[in-house]
């Protein structure tokens, strides 16, 4: 075997680790992305190894275009996935038109010789392709688009610095990497310099790898360290099995005459299932002390304990928190009653009766609803809306109490219509706008943003995001992770509730809520519907 061909098929098992590993645990759409670039690459390798190992140029021929059907792809979904990684929804025109090129090539790759038609014997080791009119436009293309993907993503990188280091990573790892693979282009050109420094790719990997457990690319735990460490030994005997075939069928050849591949196939194949358990089990007690049936029953008898812990925590919180919030209204009410007997002829004392009492009432009753709607919310009951109408129809509640506060609209021109429970919609940007006028007892300038975020096929839209912002005091960073939970406020008349019932509502229409805010600066939040 040809230094060439060892170093695709050591690429193909680095990018298949790391693919698979990267599948295994990914967090969100940009994860899955990347785990299927990485496929896209360990194909073109894995189709150039075999294309080096070739015996006749038929062959060569044939598994050079099944390489070349996963590096057409390659572009489209390294641009995918930087923008998906950036949260860059304006960027799909872009990414569609990537993927069709993509399809194009690959069709012409499949059904025609217009793309790769013939192949050549090169440091008399391999046979490699030789460029045609179509291979030559698809390389200027594939140039052009990486390039434009690299600028592209350190424009992202440099408007996202709280990713700084991981971006970097990512960055200057892919470059390394695309480096590598562009040097084999020039035996395509007939420039006789041997395609060696592809290998980077796997420097590549390496530097990923380094990213996701110094700096966390991915959540990492030991039982992904276990499983990585899994993979490396099976990768390895992988390895071994196949140069094993490759070394029997030539033995075989030599003093037979025939192939032994079949044979090969069969011992190796036996032997592996076996092997692989044995692995399995060594690292499994080597991380975990302990066989995966004894790991199956301590987390189940862990997760009882901490479903039950969970469970009486969030009982005493909610107690605590309700005697603390009906106390204080029901020490005034207690007051008024213990003096009413003596002073019911007293005019100041009759009057601050009937202002206090009823507005005390109105606290505990405020909060015993409050309870109740986040305690059992109802369940929401769809029709199809126009989400404008209930924004104006909040804005309006709001605009006629608070005549200090500038209220500016910007919304989307689109038309649409959404599945969603009007009176709970409603309910939850009510939240949101009282809280933003709250945050401004000086005046201020509260502004409602709508955003439609264009349609996939057979849907009306992709998102309808609603933003809040305001420019109010704004909220200490060190309260921010908890502004969702209950009873946690920083009012001093407030329950503590209103966010974590609104999460509820906007969850429960399938969205997501996410806040933004700085200190004296003011506060953003956005709510992203999607379709059901």
């Amino acid at each position: 075997m040809c230094w060439f061909s060892l170093e695709n098929l050591l690429i193909t098992i680095f990018c298949l680790i790391l693919a698979s590993f990267i599948a295994k645990y990914a967090e969100n759409k940009a994860h899955r992305i990347w785990a299927y670039f990485n496929c896209a690459v360990a194909f073109w390798a894995f189709g150039a190894f075999l294309a080096g190992i070739s015996k006749t140029p038929q062959q060569a021929l044939l598994y050079w275009k099944l390489a070349y059907l996963a590096a057409v792809f390659i572009p489209a979904l390294l641009y995918h996935f930087v923008c998906a990684y950036y949260s860059k929804d304006d960027q799909k025109i872009i990414i569609l038109f990537l993927y069709a090129q993509a399809a194009v090539f690959s069709f012409i790759i499949l059904f025609t010789n217009s793309f790769i038609n013939d192949v050549h014997w090169v440091f008399n080791s391999f046979y490699y392709h030789r460029a045609t009119f179509c291979f030559n436009i698809w390389w200027a293309l594939w140039n052009i688009t990486i390039a434009f993907i690299f600028y592209k993503f350190r424009i992202f990188l440099k408007s996202e610095r709280h990713r700084q280091i991981p971006s970097l990573i990512i960055f200057w790892s892919m470059l390394i990497g695309f480096l590598g693979g562009a040097s084999t282009s020039f035996l395509v050109y007939g420039i006789m310099i041997y395609p060696a420094y592809h290998i980077s790719i796997c420097l590549y990997v390496l530097l990923i790898a380094y990213g996701i457990f110094y700096h966390r690319l991915l959540p990492i735990d030991i039982v992904i360290k276990r499983s990585l460490l899994y993979s490396l030994l099976v990768a390895t005997i992988s390895l071994t099995y196949l140069l094993s075939v490759l070394i029997s069928q030539k033995l075989f050849s030599h003093y037979f005459g025939y192939s032994s591949t079949i044979i090969g196939s069969i011992i190796i194949a036996i032997a592996f299932i076996p092997l692989k358990n044995k692995i399995q089990d060594f690292i499994d007690r080597l991380f975990l002390k302990a066989s995966p049936i004894e790991i199956v029953q301590q987390n189940e008898k862990l997760r009882q304990e901490v479903t039950q812990t969970e469970k009486f925590k969030a009982i005493a919180t909610l107690a605590g928190s309700i005697v603390h919030e009906i106390k204080n209204p029901l020490t005034v009410l207690q007051a008024f009653s213990d003096h009413l007997p003596d002073r019911k002829d007293d005019p100041t004392f009759i009057k601050n009766y009937q202002t206090l009492v009823p507005k005390e009432i109105t606290r505990i009753n405020t909060l015993l609803q409050d309870l109740l709607d986040f305690a059992k919310p109802s369940e929401p009951k769809f029709e199809s809306i126009d989400p404008r109408q209930v924004i104006e129809e909040v804005i309006n509640l709001t605009l006629l109490k608070n005549s200090h506060i500038e209220i500016q609209t910007k919304f989307d021109p689109h038309p649409i219509h959404i599945q969603a429970d009007p009176q709970q919609l409603k309910q939850a940007l009510l939240n949101l706008v009282l809280n933003a006028i709250d945050a401004m007892p000086n005046g201020g300038t509260l502004t409602v943003t709508t955003n439609v975020i264009p349609a996939k096929a057979g849907i009306q839209y992709h998102q309808y995001i609603i933003e809040i912002s305001d420019t109010g005091c704004g909220i200490d960073p060190k309260d921010l992770p908890h502004i969702f939970d209950p009873f946690f406020s920083k009012k001093e008349k407030g329950t503590g509730l209103g966010l974590a019932i609104t999460q509820g509502i906007i969850e429960k229409h399938g969205g997501i809520i996410s806040v933004e805010s700085k200190l004296n600066q003011g506060t953003n939040f956005k709510i992203k519907l999607m379709p059901a």
